[in-house]
């Protein structure tokens, strides 16, 4: 393991976010690592960070482009005591800390489209991968919550075919930003976050997430597996669904990969 240049923000006792840090120069995922860990039996509140991943994984497989010493790439393990069906709120739950975060750093900037990118001025500039490991009695052991933030990227570093789509604090604003200090307001707002959804579920939630919802009012299509629907979207749930509006009624979607219309047009 390198030098960690984060271990001046660990804080806390076990179970706290960010009490402490692991910290790698390169590493297939932090997904993975963390899992490796959770399963030796490291603490809630464990983080793995890593500066380059050579196998990152975005949603549905997906890869995650990661360049080194620029971005923020991350894996928290959390040991909930809620069902293992309110695991994809964590995400959301993820969602809300990380808007926050880039708030600070890029004020009025800061959008979720749901259920795991974060926007900057409509684009791109993080997302969340949650997992929920079982143990052998199929009972929920851990979740690992992945979170990846473009911080300092420029231009040139986006891949072309995604730089329509795709963007950084740097490119946002203008300017570069502190890595350490950014993880750090992370960990602390996770860490709040969290609390409130372990004691009152997400519905105490709900409020903040629609402050940064990016969708309200847009024709969206959702696909999962076989399914298509094209709405309206009116807002989110008390649940963490999107309530989409439809000809038939009101949806209520838990699930599925959105297309908003007139999206990085």
């Amino acid at each position: 393991m390198a030098n960690n240049p984060y271990a001046s923000i660990e804080h806390g006792e076990p179970g706290t976010i960010g009490w402490r840090i692991h910290y790698f120069e390169e590493v297939t995922s932090t997904q993975h690592v963390a899992a490796e860990m959770a399963e030796a039996g490291a603490a809630q509140g464990t983080v793995v960070i890593a500066e380059l991943q050579t196998a990152g994984r975005g949603r549905l497989g997906r890869t995650w482009h990661s360049p080194s010493g620029l971005n923020l790439y991350t894996t928290i393990i959390l040991r909930p005591t809620r069902p293992i069906a309110e695991v994809p709120r964590l995400s959301l739950m993820a969602g809300i800390a990380s808007a926050e975060t880039l708030a600070t750093v890029a004020p009025g900037l800061a959008a979720l489209k749901w259920p795991n990118d974060i926007w900057l001025n409509g684009r791109k500039a993080g997302g969340i991968i949650s997992e929920a490991i079982a143990d052998a009695k199929q009972q929920l052991s851990c979740v690992l919550i992945g979170i990846g933030l473009n911080l300092n990227l420029g231009p040139d570093d986006i891949p072309a075919d995604l730089r329509d789509k795709a963007t950084s604090v740097r490119i946002a604003t203008g300017h570069r930003c502190d890595r350490i200090a950014v993880a750090a307001t992370l960990f602390n707002r996770l860490n709040s976050r969290y609390m409130e959804i372990e004691g009152h579920g997400f519905a105490a939630l709900r409020a903040e997430y629609e402050r940064y919802f990016a969708l309200t009012g847009k024709m969206v299509t959702v696909v999962d597996g076989t399914s298509r629907i094209s709405g309206r979207v009116s807002g989110i749930d008390a649940d963490g669904a999107m309530m989409l509006e439809t000809a038939s009624g009101t949806i209520h979607v838990m699930a599925g990969e959105v297309s908003v219309e007139g999206a990085y047009a």
